[in-house]
């Protein structure tokens, strides 16, 4: 990962990111209110606030357009992942219960790779997926059932039916277990963030102009539209990373495979 995406992984993980997101742009804020209300004199107070007033409607749309743009592609990405790891649960389930098809020591060999699969999952490769990196264990296990795959010899029409089921799974299964250690770190692009950044600093600074409404409502006004652009920063960087944070996925797809009975 560069170190754009090492900090903002960083951030995904740290405890208190919804209270760093909220009550730093409302600190700089505050700060910001208290310049701008001591450095312009109040009889230039009105010429500012009238330039302000006429550019902020653009500033503030355009900002918004591209907020909810980023907002919008995060959430996309992580309902994507969401499904990925689904569909890589449900692949696995299907070869396990798909070998019940073949012979007694074959579909045992097949099954206790799936259990070795789901205990990979869960006890050590989610740890990591959690830092963003990723271990061969699975895919030492995902290389055994190929060779199972490999070796097996059909003498019944009922095998081909499964096994053919059971390499498409197999395939489906290494497919989305690379999408989930992809997803797991790729985080938004370093130039969308300076956009956002850029675009948030500006229409707050934009709003410290609006300088010749009441003290109150002024700082109340810029405080909120800091915050909100705080939240949207929390929600940007959670979504970014779905295997870390507050958003951070569930192993609950892998455990709920009943993997110790029959179907």
């Amino acid at each position: 990962m560069s170190r754009a995406m090492n900090f903002e992984h960083f951030l995904a993980t740290c405890p208190g990111l919804f209270w760093f997101c909220l009550m730093i742009p409302a600190s700089l804020s505050l700060a910001g209110i208290y310049l701008a209300r001591k450095l312009i004199e109040p009889h230039k107070r009105n010429p500012h606030h009238d330039i302000a007033h006429a550019i902020l409607g653009p500033v503030a749309t355009i900002f918004g357009i591209l907020g909810a743009f980023i907002v919008a592609t995060t959430w996309h990405q992580y309902e994507d992942t969401s499904l990925n790891l689904h569909e890589e649960s449900n692949a696995l389930r299907s070869l396990y219960f798909d070998a019940q098809a073949f012979t007694p020591k074959y579909a045992e060999e097949i099954q206790q790779l799936c259990k070795g699969y789901r205990a990979t999952i869960i006890k050590n490769e989610w740890k990591i997926v959690q830092q963003g990196k990723d271990t061969l264990a699975a895919d030492a296990l995902i290389s055994k059932l190929s060779k199972l795959y490999l070796t097996f010899s059909l003498t019944t029409k009922t095998e081909s039916i499964y096994f053919k089921r059971s390499i498409d799974n197999l395939a489906k299964l290494r497919k989305y277990r690379e999408l989930r250690i992809e997803d797991s770190c790729t985080g938004l692009l370093p130039l969308l963030w300076i956009l956002f950044l850029l675009g948030g600093t500006t229409l707050v600074l934009v709003s410290l102009l609006m300088i010749s409404s009441p003290g109150r409502t002024h700082g109340a006004m810029v405080v909120l539209l800091s915050m909100l652009i705080g939240i949207m920063t929390f929600a940007i960087i959670s979504l970014d990373f779905p295997f870390s944070g507050f958003t951070k996925m569930s192993t609950m797809p892998f455990e709920t495979i009943p993997m110790d009975q029959s179907p």
